[in-house]
């Protein structure tokens, strides 16, 4: 993954309901989008292991399309099995991502997603960073967000 991939900021469509838009919220605010520029960075097959028939082959972002947008069903699989690639990341990383799968339904352990950001909160997990902080107060958002009322 090059280095300017990683670093570019990725616009995507506006997502459809009010939870999808939360949870993309989400990943574009967190850390400057670093799902989103770790997914528009995954455009060759070869990372995508887990792909059983290479003819269902798509990046998680296609930065092909006209609209580029997450696939949420490839979010779905990348979260729920531990052997994936995106179990490298840290542990707040890891429960961001499965919160804002969560919110467009995914399965998620919210349980264990509160656990990994409280620990990170009580023991500083990356000192200085503030990302456990900045990680509850998105989480917090994200949530009020996808359950307002009214239109907009």
């Amino acid at each position: 993954m090059g280095l300017a991939a990683t670093e570019q900021r990725v616009v995507l469509q506006r997502a459809g309901d009010r939870q999808e838009q939360a949870a993309v919220q989400l990943l574009s605010d967190y850390r400057q989008g670093l799902w989103l520029r770790r997914f528009a960075a995954d455009q060759q097959p070869c990372n995508r292991s887990w792909i059983i028939h290479p003819e269902h082959d798509r990046p998680v972002i296609d930065l092909r399309s006209d609209r580029p947008g997450i696939c949420w069903n490839t979010v779905a699989h990348l979260v729920t099995d531990p052997s994936s690639w995106v179990y490298r990341a840290s542990g707040v990383e890891i429960a961001v991502l499965q919160f804002a799968a969560s919110l467009v339904g995914t399965s998620a352990n919210l349980q264990s997603i509160t656990r990994t950001i409280a620990f990170s909160l009580q023991f500083c997990d990356l000192p200085d960073d503030g990302e456990a902080e900045e990680a509850s107060e998105l989480l917090q958002r994200a949530l009020r967000e996808a359950v307002a009322f009214g239109t907009g």
